[in-house]
């Protein structure tokens, strides 16, 4: 593989896009503030599963994202994962193989879910499949590297803004929000603030 952020932008993603569509509606660790954008956290590029993976889904060899990720199943239970986003879909990995375990199509995502507070949940909503919700420490990074695959994939440039708001990623926040856990469970995720200044998050069937 080429470095990811060389091979992004070659191919028109703009990796290091500015985060202001959160800014004012998402709370931020303050661990996050000056975080650097590196994309491939997980040096994906160099692995020879995962550039096999890219080249048999006709993939271009760039990872805009990986990350050590925490998949919460239907019954609740925390499953470790790889999160990759290349240029046409978003890959969970195996932790320890590498291999797929969920291909979620850049153009099949419909919008992101999010809380409005200092926490790693978030929620992919693929509607011609089912939703994943994931616990990820870096996820505003993981946002920005799939509206952008998103942009691109619908024929969209990074400085077209109009064209580019248009067909990138919703974005969803709020205290607490809803995902298909599967095709006959609904999931809703509360977010409450503690007096302690903590957040207490809360996985139950919707109803």
């Amino acid at each position: 593989f080429a470095r990811a952020r060389g091979s992004a932008r070659a191919m028109g993603f703009a990796v290091e896009e500015p985060l202001q569509p959160f800014m004012g509606r998402k709370e931020r660790r303050r661990s996050s503030a000056g975080k650097l954008f590196l994309g491939d956290h997980c040096d994906l590029r160099s692995s020879p599963e995962v550039v096999k993976l890219l080249a048999k889904h006709g993939e271009p060899p760039v990872v805009l994202f990986s990350e050590e990720v925490l998949k919460i199943n239907r019954r609740g239970e925390a499953v470790p994962r790889i999160m990759l986003v290349a240029a046409n879909a978003v890959y969970l990995l195996d932790a320890e193989t590498k291999r797929a375990r969920r291909r979620m199509a850049t153009r099949a995502l419909s919008c992101v879910r999010m809380s409005e507070f200092a926490d790693n949940f978030l929620a992919l909503v693929c509607p011609a499949e089912y939703d994943v919700l994931l616990v990820c420490s870096r996820k505003i990074e993981a946002v920005m590297a799939m509206r952008d695959a998103k942009r691109a994939a619908s024929g969209a440039s990074a400085g077209d803004k109009a064209a580019g708001d248009k067909d990138s990623l919703p974005v969803e926040i709020g205290a607490s929000f809803v995902y298909a856990a599967g095709a006959d469970a609904t999931k809703r995720v509360t977010f409450v603030r503690l007096e302690n200044g903590e957040v207490d998050t809360t996985i139950r069937d919707a109803t």
